[in-house]
């Protein structure tokens, strides 16, 4: 809901994301593409930690 306000507030003033900032790239199969592989390589790490967390595993850092 957040980002499709954030849209819309852009669109009405005039401004938009382009290839090259962030992970927007030019095209938008290429920027679905980027989100996608954050999503599948990007993530990995950050699921194993989740589920060490949730079944208690004691070898994680703690903040």
């Amino acid at each position: 809901m957040d980002a499709g306000i954030l849209g819309y507030e852009m669109h009405v003033n005039g401004q938009q994301f382009y290839g090259g900032d962030g992970l927007v790239l030019k095209g938008v199969e290429n920027t679905i593409q980027n989100i996608g592989r954050l999503g599948k390589v990007g993530m990995k790490e950050t699921d194993r930690e989740i589920i060490r967390m949730m079944v208690g595993g004691q070898d994680s850092e703690h903040c």
